[in-house]
């Protein structure tokens, strides 16, 4: 009872987090692909079905840095606040200074597409789209392959945790990979898809001990638990939509880009769809470590329709009972002895964010529900 207490009182601050949480838009210029950020806060996007890399002030403020480009793909900066373009169907990466001048270029076919700073040193870590490999760029200019492994369809996202640990995204098949020091790949997940036009998995993050990733036919970002398998939650967008606002109402138009900027607490995106930047402030996503093993939870679907069901891996596991609360913190269902995969009708819900609290004999945890 005592732990049932404590999460309904976690429930009510987390309301505090959940309505700090919301979206806004940076409407200038046509991003639509990659995000950097520069020492001083300014943002930079890609516009792949366009020539422009785009620089947007904190305040907002977008306008051209450079341009003439064929395909503008991936973006990363050096210590030293230089940038690298990725310029997919030209098959070329360039550097560019502070001024958005240009240093030096360096030829690769297979269309180089993301792109991140080592963890170490100033050299570059890139993929391949259609070469199905990850490059290394040394500051020379010297090309190395690091993996041709043939887990890769068309890999595009890459990235470090804090650890130095090294993560691929494919975006053909949504899944990811941690890129181990041999070139080999070990699996962490298959993001989910609702099918449509882009089936694909956009770019991948890293912030607050989770990868953070957009899947654009599902509208759709999600986070990934990189020391697990399969482990990930839906966290934001639904519908396909522009709108801004709480979190829980949001929508996004076919999330492409994404950028963690873990020192504002926020995660930047950009929508293929609109070609805009938008902006998700008051990003908190807390690490799981200590919580009850029932965390392993999944609420299936989430966001819900007319009805979701509860699911886990977890072995020896029977009965539960669950509590429903509505934004304002009251109770619109409670059900007990509960079973795996037992249907919960929501049909008479109304659309918004809820928060669910499932309640067995290993422990309490709450998941929060969209509908």
């Amino acid at each position: 009872m005592k732990k049932l207490l404590f999460f309904l009182s976690t429930f009510f601050i987390g309301q505090l987090f959940m309505s700090a949480q919301t979206v806004t838009t940076f409407s200038d210029g046509t991003p639509d692909d990659a995000i950097a950020l520069d020492a001083s806060g300014n943002i930079y996007c890609s516009n792949y079905v366009g020539d422009t890399v785009f620089k947007f002030t904190p305040s907002g403020e977008g306008t051209p840095f450079v341009t003439g480009l064929v395909t503008p793909n991936g973006l990363a900066f050096n210590s030293s606040g230089e940038l690298y373009v990725c310029d997919g169907q030209a098959n070329t990466i360039y550097k560019y200074d502070s001024g958005g001048n240009p240093l030096a270029s360096y030829p690769i076919s297979g269309h180089p597409s993301g792109i991140v700073k080592s963890f170490d040193d100033d050299s570059m870590i890139f993929t391949l789209y259609t070469g199905n490999k990850i490059m290394h760029l040394a500051t020379d200019g010297t090309i190395t392959e690091i993996s041709s492994a043939a887990e890769l369809s068309g890999p595009v996202g890459i990235v470090f945790d804090g650890d130095g640990n090294l993560f691929v995204g494919n975006y053909n098949n949504r899944e990811i990979y941690k890129v181990l020091p041999s070139g080999d790949l070990e699996f962490i997940a298959q993001l989910p898809t609702d099918g449509g036009s882009y089936p694909n998995l956009g770019f991948i993050t890293y912030g607050q001990g989770k990868l953070w990733g957009t899947v654009m036919g599902n509208d759709k970002i999600y986070w990934i638990n990189p020391n697990a398998v399969d482990d990930y939650g839906h966290f934001a967008g639904s519908e396909q939509g522009s709108m801004d606002g709480d979190i829980s109402v949001a929508t996004f138009n076919t999330p492409n880009g994404i950028l963690f900027d873990e020192a504002n607490e926020r995660l930047l995106i950009t929508d293929f769809g609109t070609k805009n930047l938008r902006i998700i402030s008051g990003v908190t996503l807390g690490n799981d470590n200590g919580l009850p093993k029932i965390d392993r939870f999944k609420v299936v679907p989430n966001p819900v329709k007319d009805s979701f069901q509860i699911l886990t891996q977890q072995e020896g596991f029977n009965e539960f009972s669950i509590k429903v609360f509505d934004a304002m913190g009251h109770l619109i269902l409670e059900k007990k002895q509960l079973r795996l995969d037992e249907p919960i009708s929501t049909e008479n819900w109304s659309s918004g964010g809820y928060v669910l609290i499932i309640e067995s004999a290993d422990g309490v945890v709450q998941k929060k529900l969209l509908k």
